[in-house]
């Protein structure tokens, strides 16, 4: 018997659930998989009953294919194979997709691949992106789990970029108007967000983060691995702009056993919590 997760009929509330590339795979590894975290965190997003857009990062499948083809700096003739390499960065990230649609199967549970390069587009003479959210509310409608993931996409000028699994998220939070988003969390591989203390001469974890002070925290840079999206700078200017249209954030180590079951449940975690 097929499990149906949620209605959306009941309740047009939603949460979204990035799953951190470094969370679920080795960014020290390329193309190696952290099968117990994935098959722990499908476990956990069945188990809370939610509506549940999930987006997953790229991590050792996506990143190191992108960095070596330079597809993050746009099409450039000078680059060898670039254009090839813009096709094996996709294919890495769908072969890193259709893993974790495979879990959600196992378990009996309905769920989709969103192939990132066929629902957005963008404009870099505006700087703006145009996107087709249909698939994903006929998902929701229908008690699937939309799995959207970072990818390449293509530009209306001719050119293609990489769109980050954060700014597929700020994307959904501003134009996805058919539903409530209650919250965003994202799952990575750490406990949250780290700031220096000068005071203490300390590395510590920021539990609590006002919206507002986002821009002059004093982070601590934990995260030497290869990022073609913009890192943990980039990580926070997308969560400062979700923020800002009303939505909180919260941060967790998607490692244990039950926060992401915890946090989807609106149960207390340590973590890092940034607030409106």
């Amino acid at each position: 018997m097929i499990k149906k997760v949620y209605d959306v009929k009941k309740s047009k509330e939603i949460i979204i659930l990035k799953l951190g590339g470094g969370l679920i795979t080795d960014k020290n590894k390329p193309f190696s998989l952290r099968e117990e975290v994935i098959e722990n965190s499908v476990h956990q997003i069945i188990r809370s009953k939610k509506k549940v857009i999930v987006i997953h990062g790229g991590g050792s499948f996506g990143h190191p294919t992108a960095q070596e083809y330079q597809i993050n700096k746009g099409k450039d003739p000078s680059i060898a194979n670039q254009i090839y390499g813009l096709t094996k960065t996709h294919d890495v990230m769908v072969k890193l997709n259709s893993i974790i649609i495979e879990k959600f199967l196992k378990q009996n549970v309905a769920s989709l691949s969103i192939q990132t390069s066929s629902i957005f587009v963008k404009d870099s003479s505006k700087d703006l992106f145009s996107c087709n959210f249909e698939p994903i509310i006929r998902c929701l409608s229908l008690g699937i789990i939309p799995v959207i993931y970072g990818d390449i996409v293509f530009d209306l000028q001719g050119d293609f970029s990489i769109l980050s699994g954060d700014k597929i998220i700020l994307l959904l939070c501003q134009y996805l108007k058919e539903f409530f988003i209650s919250k965003v969390i994202f799952a990575v591989e750490v406990e949250g967000i780290f700031i220096y203390n000068k005071d203490m001469d300390i590395i510590e974890l920021a539990e609590e983060i006002k919206c507002s002070k986002l821009d002059s925290l004093p982070l601590a840079n934990l995260d030497k691995k290869i990022d073609v999206t913009g890192g943990i700078k980039g990580k926070l200017d997308n969560i400062h702009s979700i923020c800002k249209l009303g939505i909180p954030v919260q941060l967790i180590n998607g490692k244990d056993e039950e926060k992401i079951y915890k946090c989807l449940i609106n149960k207390e975690v340590k973590g890092t919590s940034i607030t409106i």
